[in-house]
């Protein structure tokens, strides 16, 4: 289904089934292959970290349609329903050096040029189920505007966060030498409690313990009219425009999580601790709870997090405009914009990678080629292909991923298989037949 829901109005179809979508990409600046590609994967794949001082981030996306149906109760109201699930990642972190002669955390900190550092990781799953209403407002020769409204009832399949809102790292001369210590440091961690032992080893208790809530897409489109004499022997042209405008709030809502018992928030490092303190304690860890019993003796205050969380959705608002040129060639352009107002008692916030994209096409009724072009939210330019053959949509969204194994963190790809009826609308009969009414 479309994602802005007023979409769905302007399309000639009676009805289409979407039997399965699936959509995935990757964008990170802080690692990168040396061997593999999107068009092979090797047995064992080798990585590097990527060296220098910037800032970092990771950033994953996955969309998975089980069913989108459409059904036009007629021209001017149509309806949509169907069952999705997502799985969202995010994390970024304040400037970083990174060398790969780095084998110990105090060889770490002796590179780094600042000394404050904050970081964060969200990520979020969830499965909705939803239903379109969408209309026509107005609709006169010269523009027509229609609206839609799409409802969510989601379930938080997964949830987790990590942050560190301040961590500061001085070198000081003890006893001992040169060290460093942390004067400063707060940190707070947690994730959904159906991934306790006890629940995550029963599926059924695992989906149990998921939580319920709401979500929303609203939208507008605004489509000119062609302004050309009516050739009354001519396929019906009602869905027809020079110009179509559309704008759209997209996932407005929350997931909610109950916290796992291995949550924690964490306040100031003990005046004691150095580096190679750190370091011992935090050697050979292989579980949370590990973590946990050897963090409360490093550091001031540990506390327990109870309750519930929430992890807001990727919410945003879409602009696109559509205009069709000559022959069977058209374009698209859209501006994603996050929106942080509808975030407000969260306690994380996923993102998504669309900000600037341009895509011009050729299509036919069973043919199709569009060629994506987009400016990522990261400021990543990424140059796309995607194919229609019937029912089949399949593309990529950065096509150096196929061949390149550095570009394929910066990549990713989708596939859909859409059935639609043979014919667009009834023939439209000739105009000068009609009766004309009194």
């Amino acid at each position: 289904m479309l994602h802005n829901p007023a979409a769905i109005v302007n399309t000639p179809f009676p009805w289409d089934i979407t039997l399965l979508g699936y959509q995935q990409l990757q964008s990170t600046n802080a690692v990168y292959l040396l061997n593999g590609s999107l068009l092979g994967w090797p047995d064992t794949l080798h990585y590097r970290y990527a060296d220098g001082h910037f800032k970092r981030y990771a950033l994953v996306q996955g969309d998975l349609d089980l069913l989108q149906v459409r059904m036009a109760l007629d021209r001017k109201r149509v309806i949509g329903f169907g069952v999705s699930a997502h799985a969202y990642g995010w994390a970024y972190t304040s400037p970083v050096t990174v060398e790969d002669t780095v084998n110990s955390l105090r060889s770490f900190l002796n590179i780094q040029q600042e000394r404050d550092f904050n970081g964060r990781l969200t990520s979020s799953g969830w499965i909705d189920i939803h239903a379109t209403y969408a209309q026509t407002w107005i609709d006169n020769p010269v523009m027509r505007l229609n609206g839609g409204l799409t409802l969510k009832i989601m379930r938080g399949i997964s949830g987790a966060f990590a942050r560190i809102d301040e961590l500061q790292v001085r070198q000081r001369t003890l006893s001992q030498g040169n060290v460093y210590q942390f004067p400063l440091f707060s940190a707070k961690y947690g994730y959904s409690s159906n991934y306790d032992q006890q629940v995550a080893s029963n599926t059924y208790d695992f989906l149990n313990h998921s939580q319920g809530s709401i979500a929303a897409d609203l939208g507008v489109e605004y489509l000119i009219k062609k302004q050309e004499p009516v050739n009354y022997y001519a396929p019906d042209s009602y869905y027809d425009y020079w110009w179509k405008i559309g704008i759209s709030l997209l996932d407005i809502g929350h997931n909610r999580f109950r916290y796992g018992q291995q949550s924690r928030e964490l306040y100031q490092v003990q005046n004691n601790v150095t580096d190679a303190t750190v370091e011992q304690k935090l050697t050979g860890i292989r579980s949370l709870q590990q973590f946990n019993d050897s963090v409360q003796r490093l550091v001031v205050q540990m506390n327990s997090l109870n309750g519930m969380f929430s992890i807001s959705n990727p919410t945003r608002l879409v602009i696109d405009v559509d205009h069709p040129m000559q022959g069977q060639f058209s374009f698209n352009a859209s501006v994603t914009v996050p929106i942080a107002v509808f975030t407000h008692g969260a306690t994380g916030m996923l993102k998504s990678n669309e900000w600037l994209m341009f895509t011009p096409r050729w299509e036919k009724k069973r043919l199709g080629i569009y060629l994506p072009l987009q400016y990522t939210v990261e400021q990543r330019f990424w140059i796309g292909l995607a194919l229609r053959a019937g029912p089949l949509l399949a593309g990529i969204h950065h096509l150096p991923g196929l061949f390149s194994s550095r570009q394929v963190t910066q990549s990713g790809g989708y596939i859909a298989i859409t059935i639609r009826p043979d014919r667009l609308t009834p023939a439209h009969r000739d105009k000068r037949l009609n009766c004309p009414g009194f």
